[in-house]
């Protein structure tokens, strides 16, 4: 009697898909590292992945820059059957009974207070909270019951990081609950590129190594496994500010609205490889009917961006702490997505709260200059790409213009940028951009960090096929000549 064939459960994600799982179709390698399921050796660059990859600064639609490397949607399984063939098994996600039920405000506040106890019960020693000032750490702080194990930590993203609002609003907080608090300078962080390209590969831009350099002080600073109260996803499900979460999708350029983040990409026009671009017509067919719920557009909206926030979990772990996420719990989240749309509109139900509480510091104010990138940029200057080798990528002639701009020769349109942005200049920084008289820095920047993943996995896919050949020629063997 034949043997009925058996399935094995390799990995489950959860419902925001907030700790990613990538697999590969052709080898059936399956983990949490992107890096782990390439063939190096045999990589081929897929062209529509690329293309997203290009266009938003991280993957999406379950593909990735690697022909064959997918990622695991949210709410899924996934199965190796007995031949070894992978199968993903997408799970209901029953959001409508949830959105049924309606919570006033104080239960929100107390399910929320609940499910940090329960982390923090859980915890030993420290409990750290990075602190921005903002409404979902504040939030975190206010809810653990015993702020004598608060350790929590701030770094200002302005040029002079002591004098941010977000160093002085965290200040404040820590004085009003008596929590420990401490100010974390964020040092020459680019020299974290290599560590970031081994935890998150091709998957993600470059853009969270000022996290590698908080983390790694806070880790020092710390009890080996101390608990972070991470704030990841607060702010969508507290309340969006997005117009277009309350109105109505009418097509596909409304999906793409859903992806696309600050900037924090290239330039997809330089791409070489034909493609057809974002997929997000076919996305938008066969999810039409749930984008018409605003909650649900919340929900995807958050499903696309995970990928590009997750380090906000995955980055903390890597240097000996443990995380929870207390706002991804299912039932705080739709719980608050229960509250009418005029309480959640800013997030007013979480003002009038902080306020409720002396929490709200609106009179607390420091340079508001986001300047995070600038100063690094000067202090450890970054080493040119390849042009030559990221021409199966994109146009040589875009490379050298990112290597010329993110270098000292760029220094000028830093120093434009911050004149344009001082009353009496602003019309006309304007202007001129508007000619091409002045390529921005920052813009610059954010394609560097997009191609420099790239750059990687081709360094690495000609050292894996390098070292193919060096072993099929026997050690013995002499070394091809240089014909170049």
């Amino acid at each position: 009697m034949e043997k009925p064939s058996l399935s094995e459960l390799l990995f489950e994600t959860d419902w925001v898909g907030s700790r990613p799982v990538y697999y590969n179709e052709a080898t059936g390698a399956a983990s949490h590292d992107v890096n782990d399921v390439i063939d190096f050796a045999d990589v081929e660059l897929d062209a529509e992945g690329l293309a997203s990859y290009l266009a938003i600064g991280y993957s999406v639609f379950q593909r990735t820059p690697v022909r064959g490397v997918r990622i695991m949607p949210p709410s899924a399984r996934l199965w190796r059957e007995a031949g070894g063939r992978l199968r993903v098994e997408e799970l209901p996600l029953d959001l409508d009974s949830r959105l049924t039920a309606r919570y006033g405000e104080d239960e929100i506040v107390e399910m929320l207070r609940a499910r940090v106890e329960t982390a923090v019960a859980a915890a030993e020693g420290d409990v750290v909270i990075p602190t921005s000032g903002g409404y979902d750490s504040r939030l975190l702080n206010l809810m653990v019951a015993e702020p004598s194990r608060v350790r929590s930590y701030t770094f200002g993203p302005t040029a002079r990081q002591w004098d941010s609002t977000e160093v002085a609003r965290a200040r404040a907080l820590s004085e009003l609950l008596g929590t420990k608090w401490q100010r974390v300078h964020l040092g020459p962080f680019h020299r974290h590129l290599d560590e970031w390209d081994e935890a998150f590969g091709v998957a993600v831009h470059a853009h969270g190594m000022y996290q590698m350099e908080f983390y790694r002080q806070v880790g020092a600073r710390s009890q080996a496994g101390a608990l972070v109260l991470s704030g990841l996803c607060g702010d969508g499900f507290a309340g969006s500010v997005d117009p277009l979460l309350e109105g109505p999708m009418d097509g596909p350029r409304d999906v793409e609205r859903l992806i696309f983040t600050n900037g924090m990409h290239a330039d997809p026009g330089a791409a070489v490889l034909p493609s057809r671009g974002l997929p997000a017509e076919e996305y938008f067919e066969t999810h039409r009917e749930l984008l018409q719920s605003p909650q649900s557009r919340l929900v995807e909206e958050v499903r696309f961006r995970v990928l590009l926030t997750h380090y906000l979990l995955k980055v903390p772990e890597l240097y000996g702490l443990r995380v929870d996420a207390p706002f991804i719990d299912i039932d705080v989240a739709s719980a608050m997505m229960t509250l009418p749309a005029e309480r959640r509109h800013k997030r007013r139900w979480v003002t009038e709260y902080l306020a409720s509480r002396g929490a709200l510091f609106a009179d607390v104010r420091g340079d508001d200059r986001y300047w995070l990138y600038w100063p690094v940029m000067r202090g450890q200057p970054l080493a040119p790409l390849d042009a030559g080798l990221l021409a199966e990528v994109v146009k040589p002639d875009y490379v050298r213009w990112i290597n010329r701009t993110v270098s000292w020769r760029g220094l000028w349109c830093e120093g434009y940028e911050r004149l344009g942005r001082r009353p009496g200049f602003r019309r006309a920084a304007a202007c001129l951009r508007g000619r091409g008289l002045c390529q921005r820095r920052l813009e610059a920047y954010h394609a560097y960090m997009t191609l420099r993943p790239l750059q990687r996995l081709l360094q690495k896919r000609d050292a894996a096929r390098a070292g193919e050949a060096e072993t099929r020629r026997g050690p013995g063997a002499a070394a091809a000549p240089d014909l170049r």
